[in-house]
């Protein structure tokens, strides 16, 4: 492979299920990386909260820590961890009052959660293959997900053409409550989506299967099928309705399976001395959501030709990029009607075994627009990223009412050191 293709696999970042595509060879030095990432969701608007007021939405702080290290020139070991603080309100359910016309969002008080996340994985390179494994822990104060994965990859047709593929596995324990009160009635009228979580779990398996094309010198495509299928516990725990009249919980399926297809192309342009990515993924599933998300990114690379910048080896990478997300409903989504509850049922009859209002089910699109910032010296880079993400149901082209979707800023910096 000529050090053009080498420069754009190296620039991509490959879609889901794609990452070995990028790889050509074990790892030579050893990189230790840093991230620290600030998400700030906006306030809910004060007049659709059943509060009267605006709530003060998630604040997350995630710190991230990487180390990629060669053991032999054949074996790599990667460990990864992460250290997350949540606060801030976060919607529970969605109704339209008695008495009233328009939806209104009821959300939980502002909470503060923690969670820590580790990985360990190892790669075995061949000349032109690669085999790898991990395993993956996650621990809050609620929740406990183990997960574990094997993938590999080889090249052909002189290295021209990548074929991967990989299966994982998780297993989650969720314990809502802190304190669980076995039979207690009070417990269970009060917080009955928790109650009923206590001690439940979950697990899932998935599958990929992928194809890397390097088409011309200056472009590679890229495909990728896979399929996930979850069993277990699925609704989520945290939305109790004790403050609304006749609104059941969120009780959803309790299994789920997942297909999804992912296309990607990298195009190079010498006379730009830049890259542009263009990826499209659908997503299919058994609870009747799919969606479509498009994302494009332009790199522009610029390595100055003056002493200073060529002697300390100082290059920029600036990407641009916007991402648009569109999807359906799930088959039991519904906002409860309280003006509908006569004889205690404010859902139809469709929805009489499982119901959510949990705005991610509903039919909603979003935009993201994003830029990211690479500066290479010497051994070190820097890379700083800025993205604004908006949720809206008329992206999504539906004219119902969806309060509680989340718009947002997230800010990433970090610093990367190879020795």
């Amino acid at each position: 492979m000529n050090d053009k293709l080498k420069l754009l696999a190296q620039s991509a970042f490959a879609i889901p299920g794609m990452m070995a595509t990028a790889q050509a060879a074990a790892p030579v030095d050893t990189e230790a990386s840093y991230r620290y990432s600030y998400y700030s969701e906006d306030d809910s608007p004060a007049g659709r909260d059943d509060s009267g007021g605006a709530q003060d939405r998630y604040k997350i702080q995630v710190h991230q820590f990487h180390l990629l290290t060669p053991l032999t020139d054949k074996l790599a070991v990667t460990v990864e961890g992460s250290y997350e603080t949540m606060a801030g309100a976060s919607p529970v359910y969605t109704y339209i009052p008695a008495g009233e016309e328009e939806v209104y969002a009821h959300f939980s008080g502002a909470s503060q959660e923690q969670r820590y996340d580790l990985s360990v994985s190892g790669r075995l390179y061949g000349s032109t293959s690669d085999l790898g494994a991990g395993a993956y822990l996650s621990v809050e104060r609620d929740y406990l997900a183990f997960s574990g994965s094997v993938d590999g990859s080889i090249q052909l047709n002189n290295q021209m053409t990548t074929l991967n593929g990989g299966i994982s596995g998780g297993y989650d324990l969720i314990e809502p409550t802190s304190v669980y009160e076995a039979g207690s009635t009070d417990q269970a009228a009060n917080e009955p989506a928790r109650f009923a979580a206590s001690g439940k779990t979950k697990w899932q398996v998935s599958v990929f299967e992928g194809v890397g094309q390097v088409i011309d010198m200056n472009t590679v495509a890229q495909a990728s099928l896979a399929f996930t299928y979850k069993n277990g516990y699925l609704s989520d725990p945290y939305r109790d309705c004790p403050h609304a009249e006749n609104v059941p919980c969120d009780i959803r399926p309790s299994a789920r399976a997942i297909g999804t297809l992912t296309l990607g192309l990298r195009k190079f342009l010498p006379g730009l001395n830049g890259a542009l990515h263009a990826d499209y993924r659908l997503f299919l599933d058994t609870w009747d959501i799919a969606s479509h998300t498009l994302d494009f990114d332009y790199y522009q690379n610029w390595a100055p030709d003056w002493q200073f910048f060529t002697a300390n080896d100082i290059k920029f990478q600036l990407i641009p990029g916007i991402r648009y997300y569109l999807q359906s409903n799930a088959y039991f989504y519904e906002v409860p009607d309280l003006n509908d509850s006569i004889g205690g049922v404010v859902y139809n009859t469709d929805t009489s075994r499982y119901y959510s209002s949990d705005p991610r089910l509903a039919q909603y699109g979003s935009v993201a627009l994003k830029t990211r910032l690479r500066i290479d010296f010497r051994q070190f880079s820097w890379v700083g990223a800025l993205e604004r993400y908006v949720a809206n149901p008329g992206y999504g082209f539906n004219s119902s009412d969806i309060p509680g979707l989340p718009s947002y800023w997230r800010f990433t910096t970090g610093l990367d050191y190879r020795f």
